[in-house]
């Protein structure tokens, strides 16, 4: 590479997106330096053939001090790493690369730290070089790792491993490879798309959701012969495992393609782009066939959820789904007898000065994992438990062990986990005196750690109404998943009277417009002081997104030990359902046996 050009690696690892945006916790660091530690330093590390080149690295200096001395031990030789809290920016590394770098030329190249490249990545990056005034440089084909360790075959037109050449002009500052979002290079520069093998991967996990699995699964052996790092892969998987599993990707990715068009368009064009050999797409607006009908989607999305036929088909499936709901309620109104305690130290809950009150309800006839495991971890958080188990009349139901200070109650299948709660409530009115109450449910699949930080952030937050989250969808509300009660609030008649008028409704979105809409405008009108524990800003959230379906990654590692069921079989998350599942393997965790 001639000498009138320097080749700067680009990698972004904590720098904050927006202004005002509080540091990422300690866990969150720790667990992104372990994917950096194992693949991306690796990988750059041991490239082959390549020119001298430096490698930039931006962290957010807000940071604990043992993991700034942890950076700065692994930067020795390495890396230069840029302290900053200051949010991240189109053009952050202008100043950074000015002052390392004022040659002629400047290629910089960018990787993200949870990333790898292939052992000749930079060195075909540097082939690419021929003194062009602006051009992005791509190599298409790469692959993903997900958590379990399957390797998959990706192919992008416009990667996040792109490089951009430019020719520097006197006196202002580099544009750098991160001056336009990645999939959008072309309103900059033309890009030039280079044939290869694979060149990158991608490790897909629990805090990457924009990256998702849409391609087949492969031969985990190209994983050796092109890459040197120290992530652990499925590297043994072959002959018949190989093909069973590549046969479950591919009805994976044939409902991921059926539900969202846009994905199958991006594959296609990922496919279909190194077919063409090396050539140079010119600069245009960016916008792709894949973005095209992705519009396409929304508008006719759009069309669809306005149209009265839509209405049509909703309003049968309600009164369908109400119907059933009328009926099976009159059954167990007629054939279920009151609450019966089962199970359990029923003195010890109710003399308790925090307690738990999780509604669980399932088909079968023991109670559900999750809500035992939820119990356990309260219980060793120095909660008592009152679990209230909903079943149709005709079905039993065992129990089996329980943790200490646990007991269970048995009532009719109405009135959703409303019903459960106010059921207890009424049954046992001592309990509205503990100094917490806390109402949860069985839609949370964990605990995926211990409850720590969840009981410090409610017992901290000085609110008499307390829950993980808020949704502002219809309207702002806490959301009824989890709400904690402080100071013996819910023994005010007002609350009293809300939970022992609970009705049955004909459909969840009645229990919810009904009574989590109506419980949190019955706690403002009391002027009582709510609270959310993770707010939208500090997860980074949009003003109108639900933070444990759209946060869920994010909640984990600030301390929320456990994610919503319906990720896990909700039609709608698809995308992301692999990837969840492996990180409820990995995290599954039980809390020492309570005495």
């Amino acid at each position: 590479m001639p000498a009138a050009v320097d080749h700067i690696l680009l990698t972004r690892f904590s720098a904050v997106l927006r202004p005002g945006a509080e540091p990422m916790p300690e866990s969150w660091l720790r667990y992104r330096l372990g994917f950096f530690y194992d693949a991306c330093l690796p990988s750059v590390l041991r490239q082959r053939g390549a020119g001298p080149f430096r490698w930039l690295v931006l962290f957010d200096d807000r940071c604990p001090e043992d993991f700034r001395e942890d950076v700065e031990d692994l930067a020795h030789e390495a890396f230069t790493p840029i302290w900053t809290h200051e949010p991240f920016r189109r053009d952050s590394f202008a100043a950074p690369v000015a002052a390392v770098s004022d040659a002629a030329y400047l290629l910089t190249t960018r990787i993200d730290s949870d990333d790898a490249m292939a052992v000749d990545f930079m060195a075909a990056v540097q082939r690419e070089f021929g003194c062009e005034e602006r051009l992005f440089v791509n190599f298409p084909a790469g692959l993903q790792i997900d958590r379990g360790g399957g390797v998959y075959r990706s192919r992008n037109a416009s990667s996040p491993f792109l490089s951009l050449i430019e020719r520097r002009v006197p006196g202002r500052l580099p544009d750098t490879v991160y001056a336009v979002p990645h999939a959008r290079a072309r309103r900059h520069a033309p890009v030039r798309q280079v044939p290869a093998p694979p060149m990158w991967i991608q490790v897909v996990h629990g805090l990457n959701l924009a990256n998702i699995v849409n391609g087949g699964r492969v031969d985990p052996q190209v994983v050796s012969r092109r890459f040197d790092f120290d992530l652990g892969y499925d590297a043994q998987v072959s002959g018949l495992a190989l093909r069973r599993a590549q046969l479950a990707q591919a009805r994976r990715v044939a409902r991921l393609w059926g539900r969202h068009p846009g994905e199958f368009t991006a594959w296609l064009e990922g496919r279909a782009t190194p077919m063409r050999g090396t050539h140079e797409r010119e600069q245009d607006d960016g916008r792709t066939f894949t973005d095209r009908v992705q519009d396409w989607e929304r508008r006719t999305g759009v069309r669809w959820r306005s149209s009265g036929t839509r209405e049509r088909i909703r309003a049968g499936n309600r009164a369908v789904t109400g119907g059933r709901w009328r009926l099976a309620g009159r059954v167990n109104a007629l054939l279920a007898g009151p609450a019966q305690v089962l199970a359990g130290d029923l003195p010890a809950v109710l003399a308790a000065d925090r307690v738990v009150v999780l509604a669980e309800w399932s088909r079968s006839r023991r109670l559900r994992p999750d809500a035992l495991a939820a119990a356990r971890a309260w219980v060793d958080a120095g909660y008592a438990v009152l679990l209230v188990a909903a079943r149709d009349p005709w079905r039993g139901l065992r129990v089996g062990s329980l943790p200490a200070r646990t007991a269970v109650l048995r009532r009719a299948n109405v009135g959703y986990d409303f019903g459960s709660w106010g059921e207890a409530l009424t049954a046992f009115p001592q309990l509205t005196a503990a100094r917490w109450v806390v109402l949860t449910n069985d839609s949370l699949v964990g605990p995926l750690g211990p409850l720590d930080e969840l009981v410090r952030r409610m017992e901290s937050s000085g609110a008499h109404v307390w829950g993980p989250t808020l949704n502002r969808q219809p309207a702002e509300h806490l959301q009824s998943y989890l709400l904690g009660f402080a100071g013996g609030v819910l023994a005010r008649p007002e609350l009293r009277d809300f939970f022992a008028g609970i009705l049955p409704q004909d459909s969840k979105r009645g229990v919810i417009l009904r009574y989590e809409l109506g419980l949190t405008r019955l706690v403002d009108e009391l002027g009582l002081r709510r609270a959310p524990g993770w707010t939208h800003e500090e997860l980074g959230l949009w003003e109108l997104a639900n933070p444990p379906v759209h946060a869920w990654g994010a909640l984990l590692e600030r301390g929320f030990p456990f994610v919503k069921r319906v990720l896990l079989t909700g039609r709608d998350f698809e995308t992301v359902r692999s990837t969840v599942e492996q990180v409820v393997r990995e995290r599954r965790w039980s809390p020492p046996a309570a005495g």
